[in-house]
């Protein structure tokens, strides 16, 4: 089905690795950023009564993905040059041929996805003290800043290197939207996961809510785009079970579906009765989710690496 040999197999991983990072970060601080928002009739915001091990496992959890990120694109980066040289491992390493690399639209997307990844994690770094502080929680400004800026261009990346990038603007900024909404959706899993499972209810729901308000914009961002990106990419209904590529997006709205359907369990059954009846049931579907993003974080490596739509190849 696919010629996937050493190289493309190991780009296929610096590209999940990559992809993780931006999502770790993208979504954990909107979920920070949910509980940082001032609540009524209370000068204490909900992520200041979140106890400093839970704040620490989430933000040391965004710092080593977006680590593992940069490295995974500089790999990544490393990789495009070997393949290009045809001389092995050495050639990975050939300063003249990076220099074209850098200069092509490969070097254009690595440099937006490594500023991406750069200017948040530098803003949380200088952030982390306040974010940790007992008693006190706060998104500054700038790490607001950074964050969203980053955000915006790591998904605008994929306008650069993605199957999009000759397609019309409207198709490239369906791409950008697309990619940001679904990185504050699957990225919030892990820390409301934290947050469930070490903090009490009365100190989650809020987020919860929050977060289920915001679901209603990403979700229709999502549904919207994809659409009009699934119209754009395959030709005619039938490539869509007759090439790899179709399989391959078949099999990831099959997930989206399923992810669908469990964010919805969630919101209208789970995230009510948290308090009654505790965070057990919330704390298993949200895995759940975690492990449908995982092969849905998998399929788009690989639908960005071995293989694209079939009027385009």
């Amino acid at each position: 089905m696919f010629d996937a040999g050493p190289w493309e197999l190991a780009t296929l991983l610096s590209k999940l690795v990559a992809y993780a990072g931006f999502v770790s970060f993208s979504g954990g601080l909107f979920v920070f950023w949910l509980g940082t928002r001032p609540e009524q009739n209370s000068a204490v915001s909900v992520a200041a009564r979140w106890s400093v091990p839970a704040r620490t496992a989430i933000v040391s959890r965004t710092l080593i993905t977006a680590v593992l990120a940069l490295a995974a694109l500089l790999l990544y980066f490393l990789l495009q040059i070997g393949l290009i040289n045809q001389n092995g491992l050495r050639g990975m390493f050939d300063s003249f041929m990076a220099g074209i690399v850098l200069q092509s639209t490969v070097g254009y997307g690595v440099i937006m996805r490594t500023v991406g990844i750069l200017l948040p994690l530098t803003g949380l770094l200088m952030a982390r003290r306040a974010l940790l502080a007992s008693g006190s929680a706060r998104i500054a400004p700038r790490l607001l800043v950074s964050w969203i800026a980053g955000a915006l261009l790591f998904s605008g990346s994929f306008a650069v290197l993605g199957h999009v990038v000759s397609l019309s603007l409207l198709a490239q900024l369906a791409i950008v939207l697309h990619t940001f909404a679904i990185s504050l959706w699957v990225g919030a899993l892990y820390p409301l996961y934290v947050l469930c499972e070490r903090e009490p209810a009365a100190d989650v729901l809020p987020v919860l809510r929050r977060f289920g308000v915001w679901g209603w914009g990403i979700t229709a961002s999502l549904l919207v785009t994809g659409v009009f990106l699934l119209t754009r990419l395959v030709e005619a209904p039938a490539d869509m079970l007759t090439t790899p590529y179709g399989q391959l997006l078949c099999a990831k709205l099959v997930l989206v579906l399923a992810l669908l359907g469990l964010g919805a369990l969630n919101k209208f059954r789970l995230v009510p009765a948290l308090e009654a009846a505790g965070a057990g049931k919330l704390c298993k579907s949200i895995a759940g989710e975690r492990a449908l993003v995982v092969l849905v974080l998998v399929l788009t490596a690989c639908m960005t690496t071995l293989t694209g739509p079939s009027h385009m190849n």
